[in-house]
């Protein structure tokens, strides 16, 4: 997944930061979506497809806890980073305990926030790929039961391993020399 891909949903009551890391985000290819305040995250979060969430600690109506635990309650593996002009260890051992997977502390330097979100979206494209090679494994696993089993119709499951093993090229999980070596000994087995 690109960039362009990745959303990123910035909660924030403070007008002025909202609309920098917007921008910020923005020109660094991000999709990224603003919400004003804890309760219109979590409306967010609950109706949009939200890859990453950024929230400030201390907002009205819902503060950023109460966001970091809406957004992992949805999606355990989404990546939160809290933001707050209120730091303290205690704050941020909090945060990392209900799941947060980052902490910064404002007033933020750009450079490190950018530094921040893009580590926070290679673990995201991370996740995301260890989720579909998962799911291709188990497809792949259920096939190789059926044949075992005695499934008759072998081309059917050639066919089918094979997309999984083109997949999981497409994911760089294996690479395209890789993937001609075990599409070659596919075929010729059968």
């Amino acid at each position: 997944m690109k960039k362009n891909q990745i959303k990123i949903l910035v909660a924030d009551d403070d007008e002025i930061v909202r609309e920098v890391i917007l921008s910020l985000l923005s020109s660094e290819g991000y999709m990224v979506r603003a919400a004003k305040d804890g309760l219109e995250a979590i409306k967010i979060l609950k109706t949009e497809n939200i890859n990453m969430v950024m929230t400030d600690l201390r907002m009205p109506g819902a503060d950023g806890i109460e966001v970091l635990k809406e957004a992992i309650k949805i999606d355990p593996d989404r990546a939160v980073i809290i933001l707050t002009a209120y730091g303290t260890l205690d704050t941020a051992l909090k945060a990392i305990r209900e799941g947060a997977y980052d902490y910064m502390t404002k007033p933020f330097k750009m450079e490190e926030m950018i530094i921040r979100v893009n580590n926070a979206y290679e673990r995201t494209l991370l996740v995301i790929k260890m989720k579909a090679m998962v799911k291709s494994l188990r497809e792949i696993l259920a096939n190789m039961m059926l044949f075992k089993e005695g499934e008759n119709n072998h081309n059917r499951l050639a066919v089918d391993w094979v997309e999984h093993i083109e997949q999981l090229r497409q994911m760089e999980i294996i690479d395209k020399d890789e993937a001609s070596l075990i599409k070659e000994r596919l075929i010729g087995e059968w």
